[in-house]
């Protein structure tokens, strides 16, 4: 289907334009056909068509198999086409845990996704994070995110990913696949290898929450909405940014940047995972 984010434009000539972005807008060179025979056969485009159907609709229109064929390649070609395909997974159940105006805010955000995550607030031993089921938890606010329940999510085999914001930066990831990727443990003995008195400093920030204005608030996030997108979509076309690396946006400069956070090979991790899961078994 033609991308729904795709605006349709039609030049003084007839011709019509998909996109205006300066860099990606494709002008369609159909000098044969139309305007209305053009915009007509892009209406086919709507995701309930399959490819031969297209073909076949489109000749309804007068045009030929093999113009139809080229329309699709360089439409296709531009980035317009959404292709269908298999997701890898399917994410139904999200938890945001934590307590702040950026836990509120994506909240807010998942719910105009067509989820209805469920909340956690406060963290405490006997109470489990992420009811039975749950696909996804959301860390935020937390700089520091107490390590039982790190530990816990990732011995129960549950996908998380933490939001928060450091020192003016809006920091979202990593996004911890345990038993796949690196774990906020192992961005810990990272930091540690760095600066020995780390472990001491974590400790002290445990219980804090980030400062942010209102826009800040707002940039990061649209930043973890962003990310949260590409989660959900499962799609091996569009891997999330965060899987061993977190995204920093400098919410001042408004400068964006990965930090890689790779598996450290004294961390037990990815052991674990298995262990627990094989015991599950």
């Amino acid at each position: 289907m033609l991308h729904p984010r795709v605006t349709t434009l039609v030049r003084p000539s007839g011709t019509v334009q998909l996109g205006w972005d300066p860099e990606r807008a494709l002008v369609l060179e159909t000098t044969e056909l139309d305007t209305g025979t053009v915009l007509a056969f892009l209406r086919l485009l709507d995701g309930l068509q399959s490819r031969p159907q297209i073909i076949w609709r489109a000749g309804e229109f007068g045009i030929s198999p093999e113009r139809t064929v080229s329309l699709l390649t360089a439409i296709d070609r531009a980035g317009l086409l959404l292709q269908p395909e298999r997701k890898q997974a399917k994410i139904r159940s999200i938890t945001v845990h934590g307590l702040g105006p950026l836990s509120d805010a994506v909240t807010i955000g998942l719910r105009r996704m067509g989820f209805r995550p469920s909340r956690s607030r406060t963290f405490r031993p006997e109470v489990v994070v992420g009811a039975p089921g749950c696909d996804l938890v959301v860390l935020t606010d937390a700089l520091m995110i107490d390590p039982r329940l790190s530990v816990d999510l990732v011995l129960r085999r549950v996908p998380h990913l933490q939001v928060r914001v450091r020192d003016g930066i809006g920091v979202v990831g990593p996004l911890v696949l345990p038993g796949q990727t690196s774990c906020l443990r192992c961005a810990d003995l990272t930091r540690a290898g760095l600066d020995h008195d780390w472990p001491h400093l974590a400790a002290q920030l445990l219980g804090r929450t980030g400062h942010a204005s209102p826009a800040g608030v707002a940039a990061t996030t649209a930043l973890a909405l962003g990310e949260l997108e590409a989660i959900v979509e499962c799609s091996p076309r569009r891997r999330p940014a965060t899987l061993d690396a977190t995204m920093e946006l400098d919410l001042d400069s408004h400068e964006l940047h990965r930090r890689p956070w790779p598996p450290h090979p004294e961390c037990g991790c990815r052991t674990l995972a298995g262990h627990r899961a094989e015991v599950a078994r």
